[in-house]
């Protein structure tokens, strides 16, 4: 497989403007309101409750080098393990990437080596045109990107709808954070800001459904995910049609070997 392959997840713009709508009104909340503070601590208690999915998604990839949409198998788990296998034009294996401890390999179709290396931050980028670090990955892939330490609310805003949009600041009172929820208390887009102010992703996060877990009630889980990287003018968007919260993965599903012999990159792994 030529070029850098298709990981996956952002999103594509509509195109086409079909109707305009006022959209509702905001209203302030007070300062030290409890609302904003409670959602992160539910998208933090959610995080904790879903370390791990199986998935199986269509990924487009949008990119200045590379526009590719492709069917993909996933497999992560928290902190930063990850697994993504590329299917080909006939439902070939293509590619496979895994990367956990700090080193990845990457597999591509008719190679007869292994690619590996220490995870960089910029790994997802180089080898798929994902402006993500591993562990961000992780976090968007299960549907709740942790809230960083030490930052303050600020600018609550309670949406006509019902929803709660709100920025964290750090000690400067510089934005590094942006998040914004629906009515029912559901991530529907946030964002991450750099100390120069420049936006590193904005992730967004729809078509919620109820998915079982290993242990514990359902969950709500987002079927659809748009992501922006606006540094690169990269895009992503991911609509998942199987998923599997489960509690663990088996380490062999993050490591490879070459064909023929133990963990086969062309068996089942992340299915």
């Amino acid at each position: 497989m030529k070029g850098p392959i298709a990981l996956g997840l952002v999103c594509c713009g509509l195109g086409l403007v079909v109707g305009c709508r006022t959209p509702p009104p905001e209203s302030r909340l007070a300062d030290g309101d409890p609302r904003p503070e409670r959602l992160l601590t539910a998208l933090r208690i959610a995080g904790d409750a879903v370390p791990a999915l199986r998935a199986r998604a269509r990924v487009e990839i949008r990119a200045p080098d590379l526009k590719i949409r492709r069917p993909q198998r996933l497999a992560v788990a928290r902190p930063d393990r990850l697994r993504v296998e590329i299917v080909g034009l006939f439902g070939q294996l293509a590619a496979i990437l895994v990367a956990d401890n700090g080193i990845y390999q990457l597999y591509e179709s008719g190679q007869r080596e292994l690619k590996e290396g220490l995870v960089s931050s910029s790994l997802l980028w180089r080898v798929a045109r994902v402006d993500l670090e591993p562990r961000d990955a992780v976090d968007l892939l299960l549907g709740s990107p942790r809230p960083e330490p030490g930052l303050q609310i600020l600018g609550a805003l309670r949406q006509g709808s019902g929803g709660i949009r709100f920025d964290r600041v750090d000690a400067q009172g510089r934005v590094r954070e942006r998040y914004a929820f629906d009515e029912q208390g559901r991530l529907t887009e946030t964002e991450r800001v750099n100390g120069l102010g420049e936006v590193l992703w904005r992730a967004r996060f729809g078509a919620y459904r109820a998915v079982a877990r290993d242990a514990g009630p359902d969950s709500e889980f987002a079927f659809e995910m748009e992501l922006d990287f606006p540094r690169v003018d990269g895009r992503a968007k991911l609509n998942f049609q199987q998923v599997d919260l489960v509690a663990s993965l088996p380490d062999e599903t993050f490591k490879l070997a070459l064909p023929g012999r133990k963990n086969d990159p062309s068996g089942t792994e992340g299915r």
